[in-house]
């Protein structure tokens, strides 16, 4: 009779897979390591960050990389949405310093996104938490340079069905600010970049504001068609698609963000496998084929209905204008109704944190040629 997996067992085939691509291993049980020998309400590993960073931020005093960190230790806000989205800046970002003199603030980078090599990659497994007088133990974590990146909630696949991801999904908090891991150990989300829920043979991937139908399987690892129902190594192309370090960074850098309507709460988006790879063909297509060295025919994405095109577009806008390269471009997008055209501004200006930019609706190309906003993104019909 076939065994069937438990969660240990998924555990370490995660944690071996992360350790072939890598990744040191945090030992929990070993008396030597900061995880064993932190306060259980300790979240980051401050003395592995402080040489991270005076390694990435070379030439900078080492008093002011201590005020980012305390940046980083005393992030503010009732909500943890609110937390999770100025740490996301502060990543993505960097984290801007004052001298207290003359001289121009510097801004401390967390992570060298150019030099992958110049970071540091960890994950631990069953690692204690307490706070608020609770003890929570995620399944795994992934950290980089001693922040606390990744979570993984495991279930056993017994279920063979959603009930498990549903219970995995509403022991981390659902998307809730107020319930489950998130309420009784918060600071632990604060540093989150996305969530990732498991049996083993279903795998999928979410961030803290995402429903649990928005959780989506990453069934690619390097562009290719996505895997059937019935492919049995769905968890090694998930690893294999999203955590080599590389790609792990890019996803962060690139892929994951923000967006806000009016006063509500801000919602986090990370993109789905056919998103990430669809906007980095284009992008990559639209460098190859651009003027004048080019014949200006990057050619055509193609998407179903209800598949995401808006963000595909958002976060291929969001590579293009931060293209040195491509020397501040204005990004025109043509729509054929209306309700579209509004729709798309209306996304578009939910996400312009992300983008970096103001975005601009015109009627017509005229209005397009005449328009002041050289730098802006530009909208027509």
């Amino acid at each position: 009779m076939t065994r069937i997996l438990s969660e240990s067992d998924i555990e370490n085939v995660i944690i071996d897979k992360l350790i072939n691509l890598g990744y040191d291993f945090l030992n929990p049980d070993d008396e030597n390591s900061w995880v064993c020998s932190r306060s259980l309400d300790e979240f980051i590993d401050v003395d592995l960050l402080r040489i991270q960073l005076l390694k990435i931020n070379k030439g900078v005093k080492i008093s002011l990389i201590d005020d980012a960190i305390s940046s980083i230790l005393r992030i503010t806000n009732p909500s943890l949405f609110e937390r999770n989205r100025t740490f996301h800046e502060y990543l993505t970002r960097g984290i801007e310093v004052e001298t207290g003199n003359d001289d121009s603030n510097p801004t401390i980078k967390l992570i060298d996104f150019d030099n992958v090599d110049n970071n540091i990659f960890q994950v631990t497994h069953q690692l204690k938490f307490n706070e608020k007088g609770k003890t929570r133990i995620p399944d795994v974590i992934i950290y980089i340079n001693g922040i606390p990146m990744i979570v993984f909630e495991l279930k056993s696949p017994e279920y063979r069905d959603d009930t498990f991801l549903q219970m995995a999904y509403e022991q981390l908090g659902g998307k809730s600010e107020d319930d489950g891991y998130r309420y009784d150990i918060p600071t632990l989300f604060n540093y989150n970049a996305f969530l990732v829920i498991s049996d083993g043979a279903n795998n999928k991937v979410g961030t803290i504001t995402s429903d649990i139908t928005r959780y989506s399987e990453w069934k690619s690892v390097n562009g290719e068609i996505g895997y059937k129902k019935n492919f049995t190594r769905k968890l090694d192309v998930l690893l294999d698609g999203m955590f080599k370090k590389e790609r792990l960074l890019d996803i962060i850098k690139n892929y994951l963000f923000f967006i806000r309507n009016d006063k509500e709460k801000p919602i986090k988006i990370l993109a789905q496998y056919h998103q990430y790879f669809g906007a980095i063909k284009a992008y990559e297509s639209i460098k190859e084929h651009k003027r004048p060295f080019g014949d200006g025919k990057a050619g055509i994405v193609w998407h179903t209905q209800g598949s995401g095109k808006s963000y595909t577009m958002l976060m291929l806008t969001h590579r293009l204008i931060n293209d040195i390269s491509l020397n501040n471009p204005t990004i025109v997008v043509l729509t054929d109704r209306n309700d579209l055209d509004n729709q798309l501004y209306g996304t578009f200006c939910s996400a312009k944190d992300f983008l970096s930019t103001n975005i601009k609706q015109v009627e017509s190309s005229c209005l397009l040629y005449t328009s002041d906003a050289a730098d802006d993104l530009t909208r027509v019909d």
